[in-house]
């Protein structure tokens, strides 16, 4: 059946994760993989667009912010932020594939967005992170 092929590895040795982003969440299926490659399905269920980044960090606690409340990239290091994937429509997945050494990671949503009414909303400060085991 078509869930056993699913399930099996494939040919490229790597480990599929689907994870799933709305407001303001980020749920993969599984909360931990085996090192090495792993593709992050990253699934829009969301009327926002979304974005998924993959940093190097024990938890989200850890990571400084902004006036704003999101994720200072710049202060954290642009290094330890390993990769992302920008402007993932509602309704759409994107991928993104990276070779993991066992650790913990953050997964998170880092859009900003300001409302009509001035007012900044960061979609991290909103919660959209969860901690990520690779073995």
């Amino acid at each position: 059946g078509l869930s056993l092929v699913a399930a099996s590895c494939g040919d490229d040795g790597g480990e599929e994760v689907k994870v799933v982003v709305s407001e303001f969440v980020v749920e993969p299926e599984q909360d931990s993989a085996d090192a090495g490659e792993i593709t992050f399905v990253v699934d829009n269920q969301g009327a926002d667009i979304h974005e998924f980044l993959v940093v190097d960090a024990d938890s989200a606690d850890e990571l400084p912010v902004d006036a704003d409340g999101a994720f200072d990239e710049e202060a954290f290091g642009a290094e330890n932020v390993l990769d992302e994937v920008e402007d993932i429509e509602s309704g759409t997945e994107k991928e993104l594939t990276l070779d993991l050494e066992p650790g913990t990671y953050v997964l998170l949503c880092n859009v900003v967005e300001e409302e009509e009414t001035g007012e900044v909303e960061s979609h991290f400060a909103e919660g959209m992170h969860t901690t990520f085991t690779v073995e």
